[in-house]
């Protein structure tokens, strides 16, 4: 048995004592930390592009022939959302225009806008200029300054953001690359048949061509030049088709060439139109009767007291009718009497 010094026994005892008080400590609270925010990156959105300043703007390219009921639509898949032209003039382009109408929106293959931009050469690897967006809203928009309704055609522009140079002779692509909700189309546009324009053509067939119209502008530097002589572009970057082989625009069609005729305007003197006289018409009715006049007898002088008598003295004359013509002839040709006779032999009967 083993002997513990009174020392040695507080020794173990405090020791037991301390292990005991350490197996009975509590277990420590939890703490509940804030949530993490994970902050998003910023992706810096890249404004868009401005419309070139230009000081002149012609037109170049236009292809105006189509059928009724010919409609086409753009895609933003690759062979399936372009449509090309060749330039005529030198410059800035600044607005292509399509003759179409809006989509319909109950139809969930089309989307409200579309947005793209232009490329040379090719529509897929070709070098990349400038932008531009249409949406739904601006065609309604568009159609109804021209007063058409949202069923009617009419033209629609896209409005150029950005230089894109426009080469005589060098083929060009409007290149549609997005649209909203990422549906298939956007757009109901005409187009013709038969090949109308040779130096372009839209993706749905080699012979199909939108009917479309191009215009170019110039910017300051470009004027300036040319007034010195000087070429608009490098000679690295030079015409690819021969000047003779460069399009015409087609003559355009009747029908769409009235839409932006000029109202002729009034003579400022107008010819006077020569007046005819109205004669006038007999009256619709005539009197059944006329006015029978009466006329005093030729008497002699005498006073207005005498011939007052007379007048009141004289048996009234009655109008003979048609059959008393025999006696009214026989009393015109007895004379007449002086009133002097006329009243005395009266008093004297």
């Amino acid at each position: 048995m083993i002997s513990f010094s009174p020392i040695q026994f507080l020794a173990l005892l405090a020791l037991s004592i301390l292990v005991g008080c350490s197996d009975d400590k509590p277990a420590p609270e939890k703490v509940e930390l804030p949530p993490v925010i994970e902050k998003k990156l910023e992706v810096a959105e890249v404004p868009p592009k401005s419309s070139p300043v230009v000081y002149v703007e012609e037109l170049d390219q236009y292809q105006e022939y189509f059928k009724e009921q010919h409609e086409t639509s753009f895609s933003h898949v690759t062979k399936k959302n372009w449509s090309s032209f060749t330039a005529g003039k030198n410059g800035i382009l600044t607005k292509v225009m399509l003759f179409g109408k809006p989509n319909y929106t109950i139809s969930e293959h089309y989307g409200k806008s579309m947005s793209g931009f232009i490329r040379a050469d090719n529509p897929d690897t070709g070098p990349k200029y400038g932008e531009w967006s249409i949406s739904r809203e601006e065609i309604v928009n568009q159609l109804a300054i021209q007063g058409l309704t949202e069923i009617d055609r009419g033209w629609i522009t896209l409005q150029m953001r950005g230089e894109i140079p426009q080469q005589k002779g060098k083929l060009y692509f409007i290149v549609c690359d997005k649209i909203e909700g990422n549906r298939g189309w956007f757009g109901a546009f005409a187009f013709a048949e038969g090949n109308s324009y040779k130096h372009g053509r839209f993706w749905l067939h080699p012979e199909h061509d939108l009917v479309f119209r191009t215009y170019v502008g110039k910017t300051s530097d470009q004027l300036e030049k040319e007034q010195k002589g000087e070429s608009l572009f490098d000679s690295d970057t030079a015409s690819l088709v021969p000047s003779k082989d460069i399009p015409e625009a087609p003559k355009p069609m009747i029908e769409l060439s009235k839409n932006f005729q000029v109202s002729p305007s009034l003579p400022q003197n107008p010819p006077t139109q020569k007046i005819t006289p109205i004669l006038e018409d007999e009256p619709l009715y005539q009197p059944a009767t006329e006015a029978i006049e009466y006329s005093l007898p030729e008497t002699p002088e005498t006073t207005q007291e005498e011939a007052l008598k007379e007048e009141i003295n004289s048996p009234i004359d009655i109008v003979p009718t048609s059959n008393d013509n025999q006696e009214v002839e026989q009393q015109e040709e007895t004379p007449k009497r002086s009133l002097f006779e006329r009243f005395f032999k009266k008093q004297e009967k």
